[in-house]
């Protein structure tokens, strides 16, 4: 984690992360504060965070910042965590609070600063590597021009691999196994395993590396629709 952590980014990883695994903090928390109290000792708001798997998605000094963020003086020797303030701020990448005192207000769908829209249609992502970002540009173009003398959309043959009885099911995405068995044994594609891996580092899911979004793959490798062949 570079130097620049400050508090905004951190709460930022923190809804994102929370958002997209559908993860209820409250119910870590109340772990510790049984009578409801609404405050917890600093440790324990860090050991919740810890058991609802956060600390694997933030590093230390984010939770840090966000813990001493909320910590608030009890008494002239008691400090202890707002946890609250804090859900109250998280949890409103859920839903709105105190909907029913105006039940028309137009609530978003989600929140849009947390998710990349365009997740489904490319890889934002930019390989750390200089040479491998150029390399898998490189790759994707050759690929391109393969799918497009075929006239064969790859996306058909990854919707099959994400239906298989022994799939994950996470919608539009394939394990690498599975990513790799397509492009080499059903696509029949020549792509050597440093070209695989360099394909499932451009398109691994963000939070769950072992899965590879097929979605925005096929999206930049098929063929534009006024090009393919008539049925």
């Amino acid at each position: 984690m570079t130097q620049d952590v400050s508090l905004e980014s951190a709460m930022r990883r923190l809804k994102q992360h929370v958002y997209k695994n559908r993860i209820r903090v409250k119910e870590f928390l109340m772990d510790f504060d049984k009578l409801n109290s609404g405050y917890v000792f600093p440790n324990h708001f860090l050991s919740a965070l810890s058991m609802a798997g956060i600390d694997r998605y933030l590093s230390a000094k984010e939770l840090e910042l966000i813990c001493e963020n909320y910590k608030v003086q009890r008494d002239a020797t008691l400090v202890m965590v707002d946890t609250r303030s804090f859900l109250h701020e998280v949890e409103l990448v859920f839903t709105m609070p105190h909907l029913e005192k105006d039940p028309l207000v137009d609530v978003p769908s989600e929140p849009s600063e947390l998710l990349d829209k365009t997740r489904y249609l490319k890889s934002s992502r930019i390989l750390p590597d200089p040479q491998d970002e150029s390399a898998v540009i490189a790759l994707l173009e050759r690929l391109s021009e393969t799918t497009l003398k075929r006239g064969q959309p790859v996306k058909a043959f990854f919707d099959d691999a994400a239906q298989d009885d022994h799939s994950a099911k996470l919608f539009g995405h394939v394990t690498v196994p599975q990513f790799r068995q397509v492009l080499t044994t059903k696509l029949d594609w020549v792509v050597s395993d440093p070209e695989v891996a360099l394909l499932v580092a451009k398109f691994r899911h963000e939070d769950k590396p072992e899965f590879v979004n097929y979605i925005a793959f096929s999206c930049t490798v098929d063929p534009p629709e006024r090009y393919l062949p008539p049925q």
